[in-house]
């Protein structure tokens, strides 16, 4: 992190998720620009073609849009902790803290994942915490046809009820991206869409005290938090994850899970 070329791409990364929609007009702009109207005379079609892209995807890599689908965004009261890309060799460290402080959270499992590690989906499932389908390999649904999204999806929900006798009800896209036939596949599968209130980013590796204070400062009723469990090392998730409950505990706050979700 000394290095001033890793800040800076960092402050960059940071600037994004904190700017997302000045982020995303520019990025189409550009990409529009030079695509497609590279003569700089023409930049004022780029624009153009730029809202109307924005128009049709925007709400596709935007979590708090529901125009292509109805999604859970946040609870009536208490905080979901929420934990996306386990199971892993990491999970059961988080599972023996969530057991040892009596916190339950939803675990939303990748179908390979689950393959390598089905025990501690059982584990899961047997301390009362919530599983939730987060597709079979993880891809961009947003290029995904509908006949694969209802493989990705169905999968999951076969090696879950096999392994634990439960058939979620919940599920999350990768990325939270989604197309306009994202959600309508999804729901004749039986499946809801959550997504989150909060996202501390902890997939950046920012520090445990990072994501502690992003989660605290961004603390409001009924939020939903995103956290991660697999896919690389969790170490920091873990700590700060320990940090949270301490401080939401202090403050009386209720930890649920999204099937006791009212909303």
């Amino acid at each position: 992190m000394n290095d001033p070329l890793t800040r800076a791409i960092h402050q960059v990364r940071d600037w994004t998720y904190e700017n997302y929609h000045w982020a995303y007009l520019a990025g189409t702009a550009v990409l529009c620009n030079s695509l497609f109207f590279p003569n700089p005379a023409h930049t004022i079609y780029a624009w153009l073609t730029c809202a109307l892209l924005g128009a049709v995807l925007e709400p596709c890599v935007n979590p708090y849009r529901q125009i292509y689908g109805s999604n859970l965004g946040r609870l009536r009261e208490g905080v979901a902790l929420t934990f996306d890309d386990g199971p892993s060799e990491d999970t059961p460290a988080l599972l023996d803290l969530l057991k040892a402080e009596g916190v339950k959270a939803t675990f939303f499992v990748i179908g390979s994942q689950v393959e390598k590690y089905p025990d501690i989906v059982r584990r899961i499932a047997a301390e009362g915490h919530a599983l939730g389908n987060h597709t079979a390999s993880h891809p961009n649904l947003m290029i995904c046809t509908p006949g694969r999204t209802r493989r990705e999806l169905e999968r999951v929900q076969q090696q879950i009820q096999e392994l634990t006798g439960q058939k979620p009800t919940w599920w999350r896209p990768p990325f939270g991206f989604r197309s306009p036939w994202t959600q309508p596949v999804a729901t004749r599968l039986g499946l809801r869409c959550a997504l989150w209130t909060i996202n501390p980013r902890d997939f950046q590796d920012p520090g445990a005290s990072v994501i502690v204070e992003r989660v605290m400062g961004a603390l409001d009723k009924g939020v939903i938090v995103l956290l991660h469990d697999g896919l690389q090392k969790r170490g920091q998730t873990l700590e700060a994850t320990r940090e949270l409950i301490h401080r939401l505990k202090e403050q009386n706050i209720r930890f649920q899970l999204l099937d006791e979700s009212d909303a």
